[in-house]
This record gives structure tokens, C-alpha cells and sequence, in this order.
């Protein structure tokens, strides 16, 4: 009681404290003061029951903690689960778009995760949508493709044909000028020289059309061996006709080349140089830094600069009041460019300008290796041969007839492959010289039939005399059973060498 009695006296307006109640227990004591009623309250609580108390709120406090904590966890749990799966699915989703996959996501309460579900919808239908464009453009390029090879294989079929149906014509023609020839008519011979130019013009024509489409389907092959590129510039040089051509080359220089395509590089250029030159052309060939320099210059019109860079192009032709007057396709000096590069050398061409002439400089690689003479033949006479011509073109069949019995063989013609074969069987030629587009049987199974024959006596000897001159023509006549194939029209040479054979192989 005294001890609250001070608390009391005390100036303080409230306080707590120990004190001792009238039963001797010890309490904590707290007061306040009314100060408007003028009255103090006093409140005193046993010690012991306050321990009680704040054991109890304490425990009560602990559980309600670790109540909350577990509540806490199983929130966390759940959340975490929820992100879990929605991350999951965005994965799954992911994955699907890099694989070009339908992306099917389910929506999400959780607004990060919505918006990258959406943004992947997004970007899964722009796939889609590309792809499908994708699709288009492939099946487009696809049937694009098709036609192109469609047409490349229309486009070779035609130039075949065209070669084949220019040259049947050109057949007759050229074995009627070698007939002249042969009979030395000199009243005309002035006009067989301008018919055999204009004839070989046309063959190089027809020849041009066929090389370019090489070009183009990437057909064209070479034979290489060590050339005497020298040797290839005299002969060439040598065999024009009209415009005189002044040589300068060395006796010999060696390099690996393909013979008749480098002859037909020259002739091409000397052929150009002859359209548009004045006076004599000049072949120039010398060594330098490795390489075999062939220069052909001429003297004539010239050409603009801004013409130099495109006179390789295939069917460029010169501006049109000299294309008018040299006439031709403009394929001769694309030929040029695709042979030179095949051999790994290169071709330009130079001018000062209009009026201040050409050239034309090919540079090859040179080569160490030299060819090996071939070991001189003793050449016998050809002896008179059984010689059977097979060919619809009436006109052909009887001038390639006149020129073998010029040279003393015994001939006979049959103008389809029915009569083809009973000749063969009653007049047992030792060569027969076919043409392959017969109307009743092609001169392929032709062949083939005559192999199969058995007359008795030796084969004939095959020889196969067409329009159809491609490299795959000539191995198509070989697998055929041909012996040899020669593209018309054929020279005189050619004919000689195809009726030649040795004796033992007479029937």
C-alpha cells in the first residue's frame, strides 16, 4: 500500500511500479490521473498472473506466426506452380514456332505471362503467314523451273532439227562443188570459189546456232593435248579466201588446247576482222609473262569505246548501218569468248575509236609438253569398195553416189530403210553409208538391223551421214553400231577415209 501511496504522490499524471498488495503478493501497480474529476485510478495485477499472460500471448503469438508461415508457403507454393506452368507453356510454345508448329498457348491471369503468350501468337501467326508465302514462291519457282527445262529441252530439240534440216540441203550442194573440183572444169571455176564461200558460210552459221546453245546448257567440251598454236594460226591464216593475212608467229609455241575449237577461235576472228577491216588483216603470235599472246588486227571501222565491253555478248550486233552491209548473228565472237575460257585464257578487244581499226588479243596458257609425232604409215591405194548409200534426200543420196565413183567405187542408193535391207542382202556392200531421219525406220534401228542380219559374208561397214551433228548424236551412232559418224556436209576427205578399210575386212 505504501509503495502505491508514493507512486501516487508523485507529480507524475500516470505511472507503474512494483508494489505489495494487503495479502503480502506482489503485484505491478499502474495509475493515471483524472485530473478533470480530480480522482486517481490505480490498477495492481498479481506478478504471476501477468507471467501467465504473456506465456500464453506469446505461444499464441508463435502459432499464429508459424500458422501465417505455412499459409505463406502454400501461397508461394501455388503462385510459384501457376508461373511454373504458364513458363512452361510458353516454352512448349516457343519451341513449336522455331519448328514451324502450330503454337496453341493457354491464357494466363498473370499479365507478363499474357503478354508474351500473345506476342508468341503473334509472331507464331507472321510465321504461318510467311511460310505460306514461302510455300507459294517455291511452287512458283518450282513450275518456273520446269517450263525453263521444258523449254531448254524444246529449245535443243529445235536447233537439232534446224541443224539437221539446214545441212541436209547443204549436202548436195557441197558434194556438187567437190564434184566440179574433181572434174577440174576451169570455165567455172570462179563461180564454185563464190559458192563454196557462201556455203561455208552458211555451215558456220548453222554451226554458230549449235555451239551457243552448248554455251548456254553448258555442253560444250574440249579434247585437250599439247598444240602447236603456231601451227593452228599458218593453217588458218592460210585458208582464206579474198583478204590477204600477214602472219607473225615462231616456228613453234606449245600450249594444251582442243585443235578444231582454237582453229575455230581464229576463224572467227578472222572472219570479223574480214567484215569490218580495209585491206590486210595481221596475226601476231609471241610468248609473254607465261602466256601465248595472239593479237588479230585489223584496219577498218573501229569501234566506240562504250561498244568494247559488249562485242562478246551473245547476238550483239554492230550498229545497224554496218550490220546491214557484214550481215551475220552476231554469235562468232561470244564462240570466241566461251572456247578461250574453257582453255583458261582470256580475250579482249581494243579500239582507239570509229575509224581507227580493231584487235583482238587472246591470251593462253603455254605448256611445257610437246606432242609425239605420229610414226610415219606406208599408205596404200584405196581399193574399189561395194559402197551402199542410204538416204530420203534424193538430191544427197545421188551426188554422195557421183563422188564415190569418181573415186572408183561401186555404188548403189536406196532412198528408204526397206530397200536399205534388201540390199543389203542380195548386193552385200562392204560399206554402207546411212542417213538417220528415214521416213519408214530411223537410221539407228537401221543399223541395228543390218548387225542382226546374216548374210553369209562379213558385216558391212557402218558409216553414218547426217544432219545431226552433237556430240551426243555421234554417241548415240556409236551405241548404235555405227563404225563412224559423219556430220554433212562431209568433205571429200572424210568421205575417202569413211570407204577406206583394210582388204580383210571386205566381205
Amino acid at each position: 500500500g505504501a509503495a502505491l501511496t508514493e507512486l501516487m504522490r508523485s507529480k507524475s499524471p500516470e505511472g507503474v511500479g512494483s508494489n505489495v498488495n494487503f495479502e503480502g503478493d506482489s503485484i505491478t501497480s499502474a495509475f493515471t490521473r483524472v485530473s478533470r474529476h480530480g480522482w486517481t485510478v490505480a490498477v495492481g495485477v498479481p506478478k504471476p498472473a501477468i507471467g501467465i499472460g504473456s506465456l500464453e500471448g506469446i505461444t499464441l503469438y508463435a502459432w499464429g506466426l508459424a500458422a501465417s508461415l505455412l499459409a505463406c508457403i502454400g501461397l508461394a507454393s501455388l503462385l510459384s506452380n501457376r508461373i511454373a506452368r504458364s513458363f512452361a507453356s510458353l516454352e512448349r510454345g516457343a519451341a513449336a514456332l522455331g519448328a514451324g508448329k502450330e503454337v496453341d498457348l493457354p491464357s494466363s491471369r498473370i499479365r507478363e505471362v499474357q503478354l508474351m503468350s500473345e506476342a508468341l501468337a503473334a509472331a507464331a501467326r507472321q510465321h504461318a503467314a510467311y511460310e505460306q508465302e514461302r510455300s507459294k514462291l517455291l511452287a512458283s519457282l518450282e513450275q518456273a523451273l520446269g517450263a525453263s527445262r521444258d523449254a531448254s529441252l524444246v529449245k535443243d530439240e529445235f536447233l537439232a532439227v534446224l541443224g539437221h534440216e539446214l545441212r541436209n540441203p547443204l549436202s548436195p550442194i557441197v558434194a556438187s562443188l567437190d564434184l566440179m573440183d574433181l572434174r577440174n572444169d576451169a570455165g567455172s571455176a570462179r563461180e564454185r570459189s563464190i559458192m563454196r564461200r557462201q556455203v561455208n558460210h552458211l555451215k558456220r552459221l548453222v554451226d554458230d546456232l549449235l555451239d551457243v546453245s552448248r554455251i548456254t546448257s553448258g555442253k560444250m567440251q574440249l579434247e585437250l593435248r599439247p598444240l602447236n598454236l603456231a601451227e593452228v594460226v599458218r593453217h588458218a591464216a592460210s585458208g582464206r579466201p579474198g583478204t590477204p593475212v600477214r602472219v607473225s608467229a615462231p616456228a613453234a609455241l606449245w600450249v594444251q588446247g582442243d585443235e578444231s575449237r582454237l582453229a575455230q577461235v581464229l576463224n572467227n576472228l578472222l572472219s570479223n576482222a574480214e567484215r569490218f577491216g580495209d585491206g590486210a588483216t595481221r596475226v601476231t603470235l609471241a610468248a609473254d609473262a607465261g602466256m601465248a599472246r595472239l593479237e588479230v588486227r585489223d584496219d577498218g571501222i573501229g569501234m566506240a569505246p562504250e561498244l568494247l565491253a559488249r562485242v562478246f555478248e551473245p547476238f550483239y550486233q554492230a550498229p545497224q548501218q554496218v550490220a546491214r552491209i557484214t550481215g551475220g548473228l552476231g554469235l562468232g565472237l561470244a564462240i570466241v569468248r566461251k572456247i578461250v575460257e574453257l582453255h583458261g585464257g582470256r580475250v579482249a578487244a581494243h579500239s582507239d575509236g570509229p575509224g581507227t581499226g580493231s584487235s583482238f588479243v587472246v591470251e593462253l596458257p603455254l605448256s611445257n609438253a610437246q606432242a609425239t609425232p605420229p610414226a610415219p604409215q606406208a599408205s596404200e591405194p584405196a581399193a574399189a569398195r561395194r559402197v551402199l548409200v542410204v538416204d530420203d534426200n534424193v538430191d544427197a543420196a545421188a551426188t554422195t553416189a557421183l563422188v564415190l565413183e569418181q573415186f572408183g567405187h561401186e555404188v548403189r542408193v536406196a532412198h528408204s530403210a526397206a530397200a536399205a535391207l534388201e540390199a543389203v542382202k542380195h548386193y552385200r556392200p562392204a560399206v554402207a553409208i546411212l542417213d538417220i531421219g528415214l521416213p519408214d525406220m530411223d537410221g539407228y534401228a537401221l543399223a541395228a538391223a543390218i548387225r542382226n542380219m546374216q548374210t553369209g559374208g562379213a558385216a558391212p561397214r557402218l558409216v553414218a551421214l547426217t544432219g545431226y551433228g552433237q556430240k551426243s548424236d555421234v554417241g548415240r551412232a556409236l551405241a548404235a553400231g555405227f563404225d563412224l559418224h559423219l556430220t554433212k556436209p562431209a568433205s571429200l576427205a572424210d568421205l575417202q577415209q569413211a570407204v577406206a578399210m583394210p582388204a580383210e575386212a571386205i566381205g
